[in-house]
């Protein structure tokens, strides 16, 4: 096996891994309820395991190669995207702890977190999936391997967030409604 392909499938499985793990400590905890997620934690995690299912077979296509041809370079560039998607991923949900679900919920006592990512973005931890996204396609260095990796999970990902932001406007109230006023959803500043 290619030392390139091996590299990109052990950080990916370690990446799924990792939300998988997610998932069975929301249920552990007694936490992960559905109630409010109309079905958007598997939506989401459907449409990333298919972006990256698809990306690869679509990799072979030679014509959609990046200009230059595939480098090394590039290829590091890829991971180191993707390395950034997952600290920043890892970090928003450090920075809300036990308020951090898998799913759309919130406890009574949660209140809004305006700290470390959160002071520019409100999703930061789906901003931090698109970067492992847009990282490995990158690393693929194919168009389209790049567009239906970041495509396909960025659709289910604005689904989840429409739903979400409507959650925690009912839950959290006018804070909640203040802090979508000053911060952008995915992008700091832009969007």
């Amino acid at each position: 096996m290619d030392l390139y392909v091996l590299l990109i499938s052990i950080l990916s499985f370690v990446w799924f891994s990792f939300e998988i793990g997610l998932m069975v400590r929301d249920a552990a905890q007694g936490k992960g309820k559905t109630t409010n997620d109309k079905g958007t934690r598997y939506f989401n995690f459907i449409a990333l395991f298919a972006g990256f299912a698809i990306a690869g077979p679509l990799n072979g296509t030679a014509r959609f190669f990046f200009p230059g041809g595939r480098t090394p370079t590039v290829f590091f560039i890829g991971i180191a995207i993707m390395l950034a998607g997952i600290a920043l991923r890892v970090w928003a949900i450090a920075v809300l702890g036990n308020s951090f679900r898998t799913t759309i919920e919130t406890d009574t006592s949660q209140k809004v977190i305006s700290s470390g990512p959160y002071r520019l973005i409100r999703h930061p931890s789906y901003s931090g999936l698109l970067l492992i996204c847009c990282g490995y396609g990158v690393a693929l260095q194919n168009w389209l391997s790049l567009l239906a990796v970041i495509l396909i999970p960025l659709a289910a990902l604005l689904y989840r967030i429409r739903i979400e932001e409507k959650v925690l406007a009912v839950s959290l109230g006018s804070d909640y409604v203040d802090y979508q006023k000053r911060t952008k959803k995915l992008i700091p500043w832009v969007w």
